[in-house]
Order: structure tokens, then sequence, then C-alpha cells
């Protein structure tokens, strides 16, 4: 077991080294000053002991109350008798004493001090109203600057004996040694000398000699102790080592954080590169797009303009054309030009094909002329539904219309009825209209 040394002079450790064996120790501690700093007993406290700390100082005092519960803590002073006494509480609080004597030295080595009145008691009272009969003493610790004989005088050492007994055993804040007018007390009441540590003067009850052995050597490597302040080192050490660490995967953490930012970016320039190709391909189609437009636009226009075009020149032709059949020489040499034709037909075809030809030729020319009077459609059309004929009529007409190319303009006006009437245009718009077709 690691002892933690919280003692101004290793006193714990010794006093450890004797009563390691015992299980819930009690001690008391006379004069006991901080709870923390420079303690004999916090280290026992830590493992489960208990005890009596007396200590004047309010300040201390109140320490004792709030850390120390399982102890009892009296603020009071401890003499040889009952009463009040006079303490110079100086500014080192380690220096405090009801010497006053030594307060003027302290005094005059730059310290300064304040005196108040306390309770004063003797050990056995104290023993006497808070220790139970069948309750052994393992250690007490008398550490009053000065008042050393007074305490160890005001004690019953037949009833109350301590196991082991350290006393302060130099003057204040010397090396010069003061225990020879209060050591032949413990002489006397049974105790024998065991060890000195330049600080104090540690004694053992005559009925415990056992311990003896515990103080034949100094504190040493053999006791495994840490000081209280190296403990706070290596705590510290630990807190800076944590925070270190932590440190280190913070900064980890915020390199990573870099990279994913670092590579996040990339990916972005990337993105942005690819968005930036997209729209450049899209300014280039649409480029393309707008030179296709221009060129097709450019072609409609052209087409447009031939189309113009041609509309005059068809509009002129027609306009010749209408007037070449609407001049009389046409009217007149239409007689001579009839032979002529028929020669023609007769001379490419044989007599029966040529009888044919002649049928369909006088329906053909007689169905211009029927169909370019209303009156002899509406009669020719009565006629026909009388007999039954109307349908045959009717596909005959469109047949003969659609097998004629000089004919076919007709075919546009062959189904337009209204109340039994065909309307058709004139005969010179009809053959505008056939003359037109042939040109096509």
């Amino acid at each position: 077991m690691t002892i933690i040394s919280y003692a101004q002079n290793y006193e714990d450790v010794m006093l450890w080294r004797a009563l390691k064996h015992v299980e819930k120790g009690f001690y008391i501690d006379v004069g006991a000053w901080s709870p923390d700093i420079d303690s004999v007993t916090k280290f026992f406290y830590q493992n489960n002991w208990s005890g009596i700390n007396v200590e004047p100082n309010p300040e201390f005092h109140g320490q004792y109350a709030s850390r120390r519960s399982r102890d009892v803590n009296l603020r009071m002073a401890v003499g040889d008798k009952e009463g009040c006494i006079v303490i110079n509480f100086m500014t080192n609080p380690g220096l405090s004493t009801a010497i006053d004597e030594f307060a003027k030295q302290h005094e005059s080595a730059g310290w300064s001090s304040t005196r108040q009145e306390v309770q004063l008691t003797t050990l056995s009272v104290i023993c006497k109203e808070h220790i139970k009969p069948d309750q052994p003493i393992h250690f007490l610790k008398v550490d009053v600057e000065g008042l050393e004989l007074a305490v160890l005088r005001g004690n019953d050492w037949t009833v109350y004996r301590p196991w082991i007994v350290v006393v302060e055993a130099t003057l204040p804040m010397s090396q010069i040694e003061s225990y020879e007018d209060w050591e032949p007390i413990l002489l006397n009441g049974g105790y024998v000398f065991a060890y000195a540590d330049g600080l104090n003067r540690f004694y053992v009850a005559g009925e415990h000699t056992e311990l003896m052995g515990a103080f034949k050597y100094p504190p040493n490597v053999f006791d495994g102790f840490l000081l209280s302040s190296q403990l706070e080192a290596v705590s510290k050490f630990e807190q800076a080592e944590s925070k270190a660490q932590q440190a280190e995967s913070k900064a980890q953490q915020a390199e990573s954080k870099a990279q994913q930012a670092e590579s996040k970016a990339q990916q972005a320039e990337f993105k942005a590169q690819q968005a930036e190709f997209k729209a450049q391909q899209a300014e280039f189609k649409a480029q393309q797009a707008e030179s296709k437009a221009q060129q097709a636009e450019s072609k409609a226009q052209q087409a447009e303009s031939r189309a113009q075009q041609a509309e005059v020149v068809i509009t002129e032709q027609a306009r010749r054309l209408v007037a070449i059949y609407s001049s009389k020489s046409w009217r007149i040499t239409a007689p001579l030009r009839w032979p002529v034709h028929q020669w023609r037909l007769l001379s490419q075809h044989g007599p029966k094909p040529r009888a044919k030809a002649l049928a369909k030729k006088l329906v053909r020319d007689l169905l211009p002329f029927v169909m370019a009077r209303p009156a002899l459609i509406l009669w020719c059309n009565k006629l026909a539904h009388r007999f039954g004929m109307a349908k045959r009529l009717k596909s005959f007409v469109r047949g003969t219309l659609e097998s004629s190319i000089e004919l076919r303009p007709f075919a546009l006006f062959a189904d337009i009825e209204h109340d039994n009437k065909i309307f058709y245009l004139d005969k010179r718009a009809k053959r505008v209209l056939a003359d037109l077709s042939k040109k096509k």
C-alpha cells in the first residue's frame, strides 16, 4: 500500500509503520492546525480512522468542522487546568502561541498578531467527555508552541494511555531542543523513548513495547510513501498530460476537419469545373442552334421569296392563259382544232378503243357544260332519283372527274350540295383551273 504523507516531517509515515495493523484506529491531535496542510492525521482519516482534533484558531476549526465529520473537533486550548487563556494568533498560523515571549520574537521577525481569549481545558477532561472507557487511544500528537509541559501535566497517565505519544521537541522556528522539562512526565508515566526526527520525539507505552521495532530506522524507500506535494505534482502532471492529449485529440480532429473541408473544396471545385464545362457545351449548342435557326430562317426567307416569285409567275401565266382562252380567236378556231385532235387520237388507237374513247370524250366535254348550269344539274339529279340511278350517276360523275386531268378541278365541287343543288364555278373559271392544273 502506498502511503501519502501529509505531515511536516514524515510523522504519519512512522506512525503508520507501527500501527498499520490497526483497523479504524483512534487518535488525539492537540494543536491540530490545518486538516490538510502539514497534518499528521489526514492519511489516517482517509483510511477510516477517527479521533479528536483540538484547535483554537477559528479559521482552522471551521475547516475541521466541514471536512472531518467523523472526528470530534474542539475550538479551545489545552493546559494543566480549566479556565481561559489569551492566545496570540500570528499572521503565520503555524506560529500562533500563548507564550507572549515567543509572540514578540515572531513580531520582531516581521509577523503581526492579534490577541484573543479562548477556553482552556485539560487533556483528562477531553478524554473523559469524548472517549468511551473501552476505546484505546492509538496515538497522541502534541504541537502547542511552548505549552507542551502544561498539556502533558494535564493528563492522567494512569487512566488515559495512548500507545504512542509524539511531542514537538524544539523551540519554535529553531533546532534548539526543549524537551528536558516535560520528558520526565512521560518517562515516569511508563513510556519509553523510541525515536527522534529532529523536530519531534516519539514515545511508546511500556505495555506496547512490541511497537518499538517500528522506530529503529527513519522513513525510507521500504515504507513506500509519497509526499502530498509529489502527489499534487503527479496529479498536475497527469492533468497536464490529459490536457495535452485532449489538445492533441482536438488538433487531430481539427486536422481531420481541415482535410474534410479541403476534400469538400476540391469536390466543389471539380463540380464547378464540370458545371463550367457543361455551361460551355450548352453555350456552344445554343450557338449551333442559333446558327441553324438563322440558316432555317434564311432558307425560309428564300423559300418564301421563291414562293412569292412562283406565285407571281403562276398568276401571270394564269392571267395570260385566261386572256388566251377568253379571246375570240381561240373560240373561233376551236372547230378547226377539234378534227385535228380527233385524227391524232384515231391514229394512236384502233376503231373500237377509239369509239370508247370518243364516248368518254363526249361525256367529258358535256360534263362541264352540264355542271356549269345549275338548273340542268338539278333536272339531271331529279331524273336520276326518279329512275333510281342517283348513286350510280354520282359515282360515274365523280370517277370521270377524278380520272380526267382536265376536269379534275371540277371534282372539288362534285359533293357540294344544298337543297339538292350543286354549285360550281362558271365556265371560264373552270377552264382557268383546268389549265393551271395542266401547267403544274
